[in-house]
C-alpha cells in the first residue's frame, strides 16, 4: 500500500548504509521497497561514505521530517545523530526510528524493534495514515570530546578496554554469530580459569568523576552508556540513568574480576553494586573523563589513535525513538 503525505512537506527521512550487514546484497531493491511503503510521504537517501551524511541530514532539515529512520547498525545511527546535531543544535531532533541492519544493534532492541525493518516500516506507516499519536521512548546521548576529532561525536554508548579490544577481535575475525560464540566462550573460559591473557590486562589511566579523581590509576574496561538494555539484552546498569542529565557508567578493574568473576555471569542480568575497594563501580553520572586513552567504540564505530589523550565524556540531548512499547506518545 503506498504512503499518503500528509503535510506539505515530507513526513520521513529514510538514510540508508548500503554497506549494513542487511542491506549489501539488495540495495536498490530496498530503496524501492522503502519507497513503496511510504510513498510520497517519505525521502529516501543512499550514503555510500560517512562524509555524505552531511548533506542529506541538511535536506532532511529543509524538509522539515518529523521522523528519521536510520537503516543500518548502531554506528550508522552514531554517525547520523553527530551529523544532524553537529549542524543544527540539539533543539528539535526529529523522532528517530532505529532500523536493525548492522551487526550490531543494541539501539533497535533496546526499543524493542526486533522484527525486520520493513514490518517495522509498515507498522510505523499504518500509525502516520491513521493519524494516530506514535509510540515513543526517551534516552539521552552521550556526548564523547575528543582531542583528535574536529566535532563531538554523540553516540548511546562508548566502550573502552577489554570490550575495546574484545569488538576489534571480532570485527577483524569478520564478525557475526558463530564469531561472537566462540569469542564468547574463550573470555568465559579464560576469566574462570586464570588464564595468562592480554585481554585481561588492565590498561594505565587517570579517570575522574565528576571532576573527582577515582583512587586507582588503570582500569579493565569502561563502559558509559544512555540505553537500559547492553549488548545482547543485558541488564547490567545499577542506576537509571536521566535522559539528558546523565549516563550510566561502569568502570572494572583486574583485581574485581579475579576476585568476583563467579558474580560477573550473575551481574549481566541483575547488575551489581558498586565496590568500595573502587575496583569495580556502576552508577550513573553526568560527566566523565578518562585520560591516556588511545582507543574506543561508540555505538560499533571504532576509533583508534597513535597517541593517547583525554577523553571527555557528558551527557548529551535527549531524544524521543519509536518503540512500540513507548510509555509516551506524540502527535506528528
Amino acid at each position: 500500500m503506498v504512503g499518503t503525505q500528509i503535510f506539505g512537506m515530507k513526513t520521513l527521512g529514510i538514510i540508508l548504509n548500503p554497506a549494513a550487514k542487511i542491506n549489501k546484497q539488495h540495495t536498490s531493491d530496498i530503496v524501492e521497497s522503502f519507497s513503496n511503503i511510504f510513498g510520497d510521504s517519505a525521502l529516501v537517501k543512499c550514503t555510500y561514505d560517512k562524509s555524505e551524511i552531511p548533506d542529506v541530514m541538511k535536506e532532511f532539515n529543509e524538509e522539515g521530517i518529523k521522523l528519521l529512520l536510520i537503516s543500518g547498525g548502531d554506528g550508522t545511527i552514531c554517525n547520523v545523530l553527530t551529523s544532524y546535531i553537529n549542524l543544527f543544535g540539539e533543539a528539535g531532533l526529529p523522532i528517530i526510528v532505529p532500523l536493525m541492519g548492522g551487526t550490531i544493534n543494541m539501539i533497535g532492541d533496546d526499543a524493542g524493534l526486533r522484527k525486520d525493518q520493513f514490518q517495522v516500516s509498515k507498522n510505523l506507516h499504518d500509525l502516520i495514515i491513521k493519524k494516530r499519536a506514535i509510540p515513543v521512548i526517551k534516552r539521552g546521548l552521550v556526548k564523547v570530546v575528543d582531542p583528535h576529532l574536529a566535532e563531538p561525536e554523540y553516540g548511546f554508548t562508548w566502550i573502552d578496554g577489554l570490550l575495546y579490544r574484545v569488538l576489534l577481535d571480532y570485527y577483524n575475525q569478520g564478525a557475526g554469530v558463530q564469531v561472537a560464540s566462540m569469542m564468547a566462550v574463550k573470555l568465559v573460559l579464560n576469566s574462570l580459569s586464570n588464564a595468562d591473557d592480554s585481554e585481561f590486562n588492565d590498561i594505565e589511566s587517570r579517570v575522574f568523576i565528576e571532576n573527582k579523581k577515582l583512587p586507582h590509576e588503570n582500569h579493565l574496561l569502561i563502559i558509559a552508556s544512555s540505553l537500559k538494555k547492553f549488548v545482547f539484552g543485558f541488564d547490567i546498569f545499577k542506576e537509571k540513568a536521566e535522559p539528558g542529565k546523565t549516563f550510566n557508567a561502569v568502570y572494572m578493574r583486574s583485581e574485581y574480576l579475579k576476585k568476583e568473576k563467579l558474580k560477573i555471569p550473575l551481574g549481566l542480568y541483575r547488575s551489581l553494586e558498586s565496590d568500595p575497594s573502587g575496583n569495580f563501580l556502576n552508577r550513573s553520572v553526568e560527566t566523565m573523563v578518562v585520560e591516556k586513552n588511545s582507543g574506543y567504540i561508540i555505538d560499533g564505530e571504532i576509533y583508534k589513535h597513535s597517541e593517547e589523550d583525554i577523553i571527555t565524556l557528558e551527557s548529551g540531548p535527549d531524544l524521543n525513538i519509536y518503540s512500540p512499547n513507548g510509555v509516551k506518545e506524540i502527535q506528528i
